[in-house]
């Protein structure tokens, strides 16, 4: 069929279908045409033009899968360094953003099945910095470019200044403190301890005669004269009177009276008073021992936790994977959940933690990590590899399956006899 004249009605109706995002399984990466319907889609894949793409693709399928993927690496991070260069987003929110361009290289075209494999590779490769909440997948621009190094440089040699003139200013004040001392003109402060000759006791004045010859006196000036006593000598003064009975007292009966203000307030004291001080100090003891146990036990179980803690997580992120290992695929999304569940035999590993596994039934080869496969365990008698623990890497037979445990039975090539060995640390291998 011809196709429309510019500017006519079908021509401007087929630009304003065209315009916008399509559905991404309508799209053919190699031709990089985008479909509008499933006929459409398949109108295209029947087409010459399309059959001659993919024989090119069948010669060098790696080739142009590692094409696809540069590509589309090269504009996930220049997404990441224009838009999100200071600020640690979702990876969904980024990916979202990246595939609103029509002409954007489309993620089942590269290397990548799911977007958690490639946030884990920018990770891996210093890129992005990455970290897994609840709601997905976070991550962070690292900015590697030789600006950001000089400008990284620029700072320290800042900091480095700064630090060097407060040094310099430390060494001024210490070189004029040496030339005061030398010339005598600077005196460090002496720090004196107060001290008392009554000791603790508490000072009181005992203050006598008229209030009204005291407030003349500190008016004019002139000091007050008190009556002869007994004896004919004239009293003296009396803040002086005081201080000296009061020394007086302290020299000679400070012992005596200090048990008698000791009886004073036990005397003070009601029984209702001392009934409460002592049921606050039966509490506070209550207290402290319900701390100590349950200090004790958070101790104990801290103790537990970090015991098991570290090894359980190393066997969980422990490579395990190996050629000739027959493992079962628990990648739900995978091909519509083509291989969810079904067996394959691995052929090649890539970095310990990817594989190609070459599925059984369907004969397809697909590239897929570590931790959306698992171990196969095989019937009593079959040959099976052990894959963690001390004895990796050795072949064995199948003597028993405890179901109730999870756990097998096996016998090494040297006729050792191993019991209560988890499902996951060893996996059937193809006769």
């Amino acid at each position: 069929m011809p196709k429309q004249e510019v500017g006519s009605t079908k021509w401007l109706g087929n630009k304003m279908k065209a315009k916008g995002l399509q559905k991404l399984r309508w799209y053919c990466q190699m031709c990089q045409k985008q479909c509008r319907d499933e006929n459409g889609f398949k109108c295209h894949r029947m087409s010459d033009g399309h059959q001659r793409q993919m024989q090119c693709f069948v010669q060098d399928p790696n080739k142009f899968m590692d094409e696809f993927s540069i590509e589309f690496e090269k504009g996930f991070m220049h997404l990441m360094s224009h838009s999100y260069r200071s600020t640690r987003v979702l990876a969904n929110t980024v990916y979202c953003d990246f595939i609103s361009n029509r002409h954007h290289t489309h993620m089942n075209s590269t290397i990548w099945v799911t977007l958690s494999n490639f946030v884990q590779y920018l990770g891996r490769t210093n890129q992005c910095k990455i970290d897994k909440t609840p709601k997905g997948w976070y991550i962070q621009y690292i900015d590697n470019s030789p600006e950001a190094r000089l400008r990284e440089q620029q700072r320290q040699e800042m900091e480095k200044s700064e630090l060097n003139e407060e040094q310099r200013h430390a060494k001024m004040l210490a070189d004029q403190i040496e030339d005061g001392k030398a010339q005598g003109g600077f005196q460090e402060s002496e720090f004196t301890e107060l001290q008392r000759q009554e000791g603790d006791a508490p000072i009181s004045f005992a203050m006598g005669g008229s209030s009204s010859s005291s407030a003349a006196a500190a008016k004019t000036g002139t000091p007050v004269k008190q009556d002869m006593d007994a004896t004919g000598e004239s009293a003296k003064n009396i803040l002086a009177q005081a201080f000296s009975q009061h020394s007086a007292t302290v020299g000679g009966n400070s012992t005596h009276r200090e048990s008698k203000l000791k009886e004073q307030q036990e005397r003070k004291m009601s029984a209702m008073e001392s009934l409460r001080l002592e049921h606050e100090a039966s509490k506070r003891r209550k207290v402290d021992e319900t701390q100590e146990i349950n200090i004790g036990q958070e101790l104990a179980k801290q103790a537990r936790v970090g015991e098991k803690s570290p090894s359980s997580s190393e066997e969980a992120h422990e490579p395990w994977l190996a050629a000739g290992l027959v493992v079962k695929v628990m990648h739900q999304e995978l091909a519509k959940g083509k291989y969810y569940r079904k067996k394959g035999k691995i052929e090649k590993v890539y970095d310990k933690v990817m594989a190609d596994v070459r599925m059984l039934e369907s004969k397809d080869l697909i590239r897929i990590e570590q931790e959306l496969l698992e171990t196969v365990i095989p019937n009593v008698g079959k040959p099976v590899r052990i894959v963690k623990g001390t004895h990796k890497g050795w072949r064995a037979t199948m003597k028993a399956v405890d179901f109730e445990g999870f756990c097998v039975t096996v016998e090494l090539h040297d006729g050792t006899i191993m019991d209560g060995i988890s499902y996951d640390e060893l996996c059937k291998v193809e006769e």
